[in-house]
């Protein structure tokens, strides 16, 4: 019988394109994701890896056993679930997210959830938009909420479906007395010469605010880094930089700052809900996204 862990560690390889990433997306380390790789290939009696220069790739015996075994993980999934009262979400949940939709979808979400499914424990974990979709595609969160930009896409990998929730947009943050406050919108061959405040670099809002000036063949003057939102507005009210801020979850402004909007390109990202595709019929996800999408309307 085929070691369901040791499949799945090849399934990770497989997804992620090494046993290092494939270990990190499963919280392993590399040797026991390579060993359990081998153990798979004993009882399968031919090799699942070849190394191609410093990396491997799965051989054809292997991506067939990584495609057909994704779908036997996911119909196992879904069997664990027919047991499962559908008309009384209970039990714990486990909801990854980012910071500003943990502001502005998920606080009025666990309100609705607290009243509709008292029996349901949910957990929220906040993470950039790319952790949470490895989590959710290991299994380690039930559900998640990512976002993306136009030109910095999310990748969603096999397994995963994802519901488009809405589309926000960033404005221009300056302090009141800035040359560009009484402008009705600016590019970023307008900003080029400010000093800017961001997410770290790796980020997805970060990746999206080069690509932004990439657009233009400029590169930004990233003086500032941190990790929360409040900060930029707090360094912007400042006067000592300018900040790209969503308009969800964004909060009171700072009497000493206005919001200029941008244009070309402008700064749209997408919020999506992702799941496992195992779990579409889960009581509790089924719920999560029905309320969401009462809360954005």
């Amino acid at each position: 019988m085929i070691d369901l862990s040791a499949l799945r560690s090849l399934l990770a390889v497989h997804q992620h394109g090494s046993v290092v990433a494939a270990a990190h997306a499963l919280g392993y380390t590399p040797s026991a994701v390579s060993q359990q790789v081998k153990r798979l290939e004993r009882q399968q009696g031919r090799p699942l890896l070849e190394r191609v220069g410093r990396g491997v790739v799965l051989t054809d015996v292997g991506r067939l056993l990584a495609e057909r075994g994704s779908a036997v993980l996911d119909e196992l999934e879904s069997l664990s679930n027919l047991g499962r009262d559908g008309s009384r979400p209970q039990g714990p949940f486990h909801l990854a997210t980012f910071a500003t939709a943990n502001r502005g979808l998920v606080a009025p979400l666990l309100a609705r959830l607290a009243v509709e499914a008292p029996e349901l424990r949910v957990t929220v974990v906040e993470a950039d938009p790319r952790d949470v979709v490895l989590q959710v595609a290991r299994g380690t969160a039930d559900a998640g909420l990512v976002h993306d930009w136009e030109s910095v896409h999310l990748e969603i990998p096999p397994g995963v479906d994802a519901a488009l929730l809405l589309t926000d947009r960033a404005d221009l943050v300056v302090h009141r007395d800035h040359p560009l406050a009484a402008r009705t919108s600016v590019t970023p061959r307008d900003l080029v010469q400010e000093q800017w405040v961001c997410t770290p670099a790796g980020s997805i809002c970060h990746d999206w605010l080069v690509a932004m000036f990439a657009g233009h063949a400029l590169r930004p003057e990233l003086r500032y880094i941190d990790h929360e939102y409040a900060s930029h507005l707090a360094l912007a009210a400042a006067g000592v930089a300018v900040a790209l801020v969503p308009r969800m979850g964004r909060g009171p402004l700072p009497p000493e700052v206005v919001t200029v909007p941008v244009v070309d390109p402008v700064p749209e990202r997408r919020v999506q809900l992702v799941w496992r595709r195992a779990t579409t019929d889960h009581p509790a996800r089924r719920l999560l996204h029905d309320l969401l999408v009462d809360v954005v309307g």
